[in-house]
């Protein structure tokens, strides 16, 4: 239980530090690329840390973090590449985010419609930011931006609406099992 607590306080401080870094590029958008890279790398690979403790959990509804051993080592790899070749990552950033947050955003749909079969009131709001995300995402797919500021802006907001559509999840599907809630059985097969 005090795990589960544990991983949805970290889950929850780094959706924040996505928005928080969004909200940096929307306002400072002539940040350098390498500087831009090197955050966002140390980032991914905390939060990609972090997505696979998630899943490792034990999440009451195992709604939130069900994908996240996949989503995990991907982020961390994503991670990783921003920082030992930045200089490459940068020319396929936006595509690179574009496919992840497309994906992401996709895995986050079934999340919100598996929280409404749970009976979970606030699953729209899941579904909601999984749409908007999904938008964003085909948007970076199909128009890369190529330079500039207006690129670094996009970058922002894609940041600042992961950060939300994860913190969301965390926040309405993540519940750590009480005593109550666990039931130990014990099965045994018997001739008939």
């Amino acid at each position: 239980m005090r795990f589960v607590k544990s991983v949805k306080a970290a889950f929850a401080v780094l959706s924040s530090a996505l928005i928080l870094g969004g909200m940096c590029l929307l306002i400072w958008p002539e940040t350098s690329a390498a500087a831009i890279c090197t955050a966002l790398g140390v980032t991914a690979m905390v939060y990609g840390v972090v997505r696979i403790a998630g899943y490792l959990s034990n999440d009451l509804y195992r709604l939130a973090f069900q994908f996240d051993l996949a989503a995990g080592i991907l982020i961390f790899l994503i991670g990783l590449a921003l920082l030992l070749r930045g200089d490459l990552a940068r020319a396929g950033l936006p595509v690179l985010l574009g496919v992840f947050l497309l994906a992401d955003s996709l895995l986050r749909l079934q999340t919100a419609l598996d929280a409404r079969h749970f009976g979970m009131r606030r699953w729209w709001t899941v579904l909601l930011a999984a749409l908007l995300g999904a938008a964003l995402g085909a948007l970076l797919l199909l128009r890369p931006l190529t330079g500039g500021r207006i690129l670094v802006r996009h970058l922002g907001l894609v940041l600042i609406l992961d950060g939300a559509e994860n913190l969301l999840v965390g926040l309405y599907t993540v519940r750590a099992p009480r005593p109550r809630d666990v039931i130990d059985t014990i099965c045994t097969e018997s001739d008939s």
